[in-house]
């Protein structure tokens, strides 16, 4: 009976301390705790901005071509260099041209000569007009005085006053101061056609010297015509051909300048995980040395991005590196 007692009151505590047990552990067990979600991960441009060291280059390019087909025969100027609107930057040698011009500078030489010579002429023959016409006026004289002689001579022959030798020779004096005074017209009047025929022909070389000249200068016009000028104020980017080499009328990009040296732009070449991120239109921030402008992102060409932006001053140093910040 003890024993079978003991038992009980074992089984009574055992039951006793396994209630407690449940009771403490329903009264302080734990919380679930949530399940925490899990975060979708993607690949981000970490920053608002980033700043790429591109090319600096101009927005507007001009082209000199070739006027006329020859051989480059020199350039003025160098890449890289300043120049001025209508400066001359080379020069274009055409053999034809040349070679009209040389014969219509022989031409005008020439007639200068020709000229030269009639004008001498001329000048001896206005000499010899002088000399002729003095002695036509001597000659007139002479025969007027004998003329007068002779004919009071002759009256008083008619009368009988005078001797007939005395008469002949009067008359003889008369005839020869005549032929004398005909010999020194004629000779006034050659010189004086001559003098006239000079200043015709001096005419006429004159003339001709006139469109020599007008010929040697259209032919100078024409090789002029090779002669390259710059299309506007700006700086060599590139020259095309090389000293010597042919050119054909109407090339294209024998010379390439930039203008308007205020609007600028800058080539980038940002990786693909930035360049996946610019598109047009986005700010941009052009720095350099100490002044920062303004601009924006002009234009994606494939893996090339272009900035462009504005400077407050003309910059000429193009092709240098220049730093961009891009917002994004």
């Amino acid at each position: 009976m003890r024993k079978n007692g003991l038992v009980a009151g074992g089984v009574l505590v055992a039951v006793t301390a396994a209630g407690l047990g449940i009771g403490w552990a329903v009264v302080h067990r734990r919380k679930p705790v949530p399940a925490r979600a899990v975060a979708v991960v993607s690949t981000v441009f970490q920053g608002p901005e980033i700043t790429l060291t591109g090319r600096l280059q101009s927005q507007k390019t001009e082209q000199v071509d070739a006027p006329v087909p020859g051989i480059l025969d020199a350039w003025f100027v160098d890449v890289g260099q300043e120049v001025y609107e209508d400066q001359l930057v080379g020069r274009i040698r055409n053999a034809d041209l040349d070679n009209t011009v040389q014969q219509a500078q022989a031409a005008v030489d020439r007639a200068e000569v020709r000229i030269a010579q009639l004008d001498a002429q001329a000048a001896n023959a206005r000499l010899e007009v002088s000399r002729t016409t003095a002695d036509q006026i001597r000659a007139r004289n002479e025969l007027d005085r004998i003329e007068k002689i002779y004919q009071r001579y002759r009256n008083l022959m008619d009368a009988g006053a005078i001797a007939r030798l005395t008469f002949e020779k009067t008359k003889s004096d008369y005839t020869a101061a005549k032929t004398e005074a005909a010999t020194r017209d004629a000779s006034a009047k050659d010189a004086q056609d001559k003098v006239a025929a000079l200043q015709r022909d001096s005419e006429e070389a004159k003339r001709v010297l006139t469109e020599q000249t007008a010929a040697l200068a259209q032919a100078k016009d024409a090789v002029a015509g090779g002669d390259l000028h710059s299309p506007a104020d700006g700086v060599v980017l590139t020259r095309g051909v090389h000293q010597g080499d042919p050119v054909e009328k109407s090339a294209e990009g024998l010379l390439t300048i930039a203008t308007e040296l205020t609007r600028l732009a800058v080539s980038l070449t940002p990786d693909p995980a930035v360049l996946a991120r610019i598109h047009a239109g986005q700010h941009a921030f052009v720095h350099l040395e100490d002044t920062e402008s303004p601009g924006e992102v002009h234009e994606v060409r494939g893996a090339e991005v272009i900035v462009e932006f504005t400077s407050a001053a003309p910059i000429t140093k193009l092709g240098t590196a220049a730093q961009v910040r891009i917002v994004f």
